[in-house]
């Protein structure tokens, strides 16, 4: 969607929107990207949770910094100054409806970006943007809006996703079996770790569907690429066999 992204506004709504696999998701590939992500949990004004989802999402975050933001009430926002700084480039990557536009908006100070309410029933958006815009802030920094996500492909995430978990990953590290699979392995922590409850079993559940997804479009790309070089093979054999046989004119 862009590159040379410094910082990556990773936009969750509050609202029927926010989920914490989704979350972890973005995550894998802000890692991934190299950009620095930062969690915006939009919509602050509709949530009567609030400090409950703050402490949800900092325990899958990491390290990755948290806002609860409203572009409505502007509760929050003070705080994104710091990442609105001269010659950064920042982009925004969330669902349709989480705010993206809105809070664009805000930034720039003028209605630039159109913006729609979201369905009542689940508060989706409407995909407002349908392309990727890039805006130059007043304060020097330029960002970038881009349009509403219905499903993001992490691709080749491997790093992303080992970011996106650390703990789970270290414990991985710990296990008695270097390919330990986390089953029924004697000596495996993350098994430990789940049945002393230190570890979500939601949360392991979303590591190894991400990983299986990795492994599955990796083995997905090498099959093509055998399919392609054997299509090349394939051709280099009928270019040889039309060659002129030694001694033959060649016409």
């Amino acid at each position: 969607m862009a590159a040379n992204i410094d910082t990556l506004f990773l936009a969750v709504g509050l609202d029927d929107n926010y989920r914490l696999r989704r979350i972890e998701r973005y995550l894998a590939v802000a890692w991934q990207s190299g950009a620095d992500p930062v969690v915006l949990l939009t919509k602050a004004d509709l949530c009567s949770q609030l400090e409950e989802r703050l402490a949800e999402a900092r325990a899958v975050a990491g390290i990755a910094p948290i806002h609860a933001v409203s572009a409505l009430t502007g509760e929050g926002l003070d705080a994104l100054a710091q990442y609105l700084v001269p010659r950064r480039t920042l982009a925004l990557l969330g669902s349709s409806g989480v705010g993206k536009s809105t809070l664009i908006n805000h930034l720039l100070g003028e209605e630039v970006q159109s913006t729609q309410p979201v369905r009542a029933g689940d508060s989706k958006g409407r995909h407002t943007t349908t392309s990727r815009q890039i805006f130059l802030l007043p304060s020097g920094a330029l960002v970038v809006d881009t349009p509403g996500i219905r499903e993001l492909q992490i691709g080749d995430a491997w790093e992303g996703v080992a970011e996106a978990f650390p703990e789970i990953e270290e414990l991985a590290f710990g296990c008695r079996y270097a390919d330990c699979q986390h089953e029924r392995e004697p000596g495996c922590r993350v098994r430990a770790a789940l049945s002393d409850g230190t570890l979500d079993p939601a949360r392991f559940e979303n590591y190894r569907r991400m990983r299986r997804e990795l492994a599955y479009q990796e083995s997905t790309r090498d099959r093509k690429a055998e399919r392609e070089r054997k299509q090349q093979a394939k051709k280099l054999c009928k270019m040889i066999a039309r060659l002129p046989k030694k001694g033959e004119s060649g016409r």
